[in-house]
């Protein structure tokens, strides 16, 4: 089913939770919504459901105005970030519940809501728990109840809202990969909530960035996290280095040295910021490589990625690189170590870049004539 948001606004006495948001989602597709807290992400999600009703705009279901219709009217299916399961039912008349309540004249019998039941708890993995009440299963076993709840109602679309946020990391990365094999398989249009960059991309077929009541950027995860329109999208989506440079004449002026702009068109000439993710930074011994100095401070070891910290002119450490593990054993790094560091790939945004998004890519003359990956060769302290 195909789910429209049109120019919808949302305003709680003098706070507007949401402001002009307009969404398209087609159906069959898993869309995450983004964003910080009170960014209105959930408030978004509960006008879709018909918990809530916009003050302006209106949200249609294939077409047809949804706006001021009930819950029970929309058929959507609904999983709340605690469950929210009744704790004196078992889990198969938890899942049940919802085929019980139906008016009388759709009701199916008895016979046909155990064969339901049944199945959805096959189909979620936890048919040998049917006898059990949710206080003695696991936080990760009772979502999978709530999930089969919210199906069993045969809802046209399903929202989830913050689903994995009760459960720790390993659960719940192992939760929402089986998420994605289930979503493949029924192909129901769904929506969740979500303030984890990780699970956005990871689970999504589009990402929502969600910013004070508005819609910041939509795109795949690739094109959010590799093409930010924005310097929030870009801050909010992993760890950056933020880097002071000026824009002039189409260049940009680092530590007085010019370095070429690609697609430098609509560029206005001022102070901007670079942005350089830790992974982007790389760390090298040759001076010859047109580096720009930096010492070691700290080496943070996190599994397969090492995570090394750099002070650029004797200042705090504020440069951070991520390296793998071969790569740091490669270059033999040390606390105190002289080294020096350039840039793969940043991205340069004008210091009123609100109200101007566009975005430039720095590279580097003399790297650009060597290679086709941008570089950015030498970018000056972090502010």
């Amino acid at each position: 089913m195909t789910i429209e948001v049109q120019h919808v606004t949302k305003r709680f006495d003098r706070f507007t939770a949401l402001d002009d948001v307009s969404l398209r989602i087609d159906p069959g597709e898993l869309v995450a919504l983004l964003g910080p807290s009170g960014s209105g992400k959930t408030t978004l999600l509960r006008i879709i459901a018909g918990l809530d009703f916009p003050s302006q705009g209106r949200v249609l279901f294939d077409g047809e105005d949804a706006s001021a219709r009930h819950v029970r009217e929309r058929q959507v299916g609904f999983v709340f970030q605690h469950y929210a399961l009744f704790r004196h039912m078992t889990v198969f008349e938890n899942v049940a519940f919802g085929l019980r309540v139906k008016a009388r004249r759709e009701r199916i019998s008895e016979a046909a809501i155990r064969r339901r039941v049944l199945e959805l708890l096959h189909l979620v993995q936890i048919d040998q728990f049917a006898r059990r009440y949710p206080s003695q299963l696991s936080g990760g076993q009772r979502q999978r109840v709530a999930l089969a709840r919210a199906l069993a109602i045969e809802p046209r679309v399903l929202l989830l809202d913050e689903p994995f946020g009760a459960l720790d990391a390993k659960v719940r990365k192992e939760l929402r990969r089986w998420l994605r094999r289930l979503h493949d398989r029924m192909r129901l249009t769904s929506v969740f909530v979500t303030h984890d960059q990780e699970e956005a991309l990871e689970l999504a077929d589009t990402v929502v960035v969600m910013e004070q009541g508005r819609i910041a950027q939509v795109g795949a995860p690739a094109e959010i996290y590799d093409h930010p329109a924005t310097p929030f999208v870009y801050e909010f989506l992993g760890d950056v280095n933020r880097f002071s440079c000026v824009i002039r004449a189409g260049t940009a002026v680092v530590c007085d040295t010019d370095f070429a702009i690609a697609d430098a068109h609509g560029a206005p000439d001022g102070p901007a910021i670079a942005y350089v993710r830790p992974d982007d930074v790389e760390i090298v011994l040759d001076k010859a490589r047109l580096g720009l100095p930096a010492i070691v401070r700290e080496v943070i070891r996190t599994g397969p990625l090492v995570s090394v910290e750099l002070s650029i002119g004797g200042k705090r450490p504020v440069v951070e690189a991520t390296l793998s593990r071969a790569e740091f054993e490669a270059l033999g790094l040390e606390g105190k170590q002289s080294v020096f560091i350039r840039a793969r790939a940043a991205r340069v945004f004008p210091l009123d870049a609100r109200e101007r998004p566009e975005q430039v890519v720095v590279t580097s003359d003399a790297d650009q004539a060597r290679e086709s990956t941008p570089v950015s060769g030498t970018l000056p302290a972090l502010e």
